[in-house]
This record gives structure tokens, sequence and C-alpha cells, in this order.
């Protein structure tokens, strides 16, 4: 079954155990943070781990936790994505528009398989 960029939302007055369901089925180590249809952030499993080991229960509020200092392009771009996940040591780059609203993403296991299927350069 093939992902849409909506299976990697979860809302700001989620939990940290509905950020963590996102993740598990998405296998991107992060989620998109929506507030309404607009983009606040992102949260990852790090950030959900260093949560849990300062005490915080996996029902807690979402929005405490959500980076808003995030990656994203303005529209899908392999190479730049692929720069950003060397770079930032991120899985997942949103794709947004000028509104700040999810339209895509970018994966590194979909720029990781497009790479395997590009032929080698001569």
């Amino acid at each position: 079954m093939a992902l849409e960029y909506t299976d990697y939302i979860v809302a700001q007055n989620a939990t940290l155990l509905d950020a963590a369901e996102v993740i598990e089925h998405t296998h991107s180590r992060s989620a998109v943070v929506v507030e309404g249809e607009k983009v606040v952030g992102v949260i990852s499993e790090g950030d959900i781990l260093r949560a849990l080991l300062r005490g915080v229960g996996v029902h807690a509020p979402l929005a405490d936790f959500v980076n808003h200092s995030f990656k994203h392009l303005n529209a899908p771009d392999p190479v730049r994505a692929l720069e950003l996940f060397k770079h930032f040591g991120i899985a997942m780059v949103p794709v947004l528009d000028k509104e700040f609203r999810l339209i895509g993403v970018v994966t590194l296991h979909e720029t990781l398989n497009a790479m395997e299927l590009a032929p080698p350069k001569p």
C-alpha cells in the first residue's frame, strides 16, 4: 500500500502516542504537525523519546514537544532533499505551499530507491 502525504500528518492537539503511531505507520522517523491546514512543525522519534525519558506520559499533549524550526521544501526536489538528509540527519522533508500547507513529502527511503533505479553516470 502506497502512502499518501496526508499519512504523515498529526494534529497539534494530538498526543505523543498519536505522533508515535503516525511515525510507526509511515516508517519515516518523524511526523508533520498541523494546526488546521497550516504546518506548524515536525516531531521526531527522538523528540518523543526525549520526552519519555523525562518522565512525560504517552498521552501528554504533542504541542509541548513540536519542533517549530524545521527544514522544508517549496517543491519536490530530491537533490535538495538529499542534501538536507545528509546535513541534518533527517529522513523526511515536508513540501509546503506559500501558505505553509502540506502539499507533499520527500522521504529518504523514496529518494534512495529512486537513486537505485537511475542509470549510472558514464
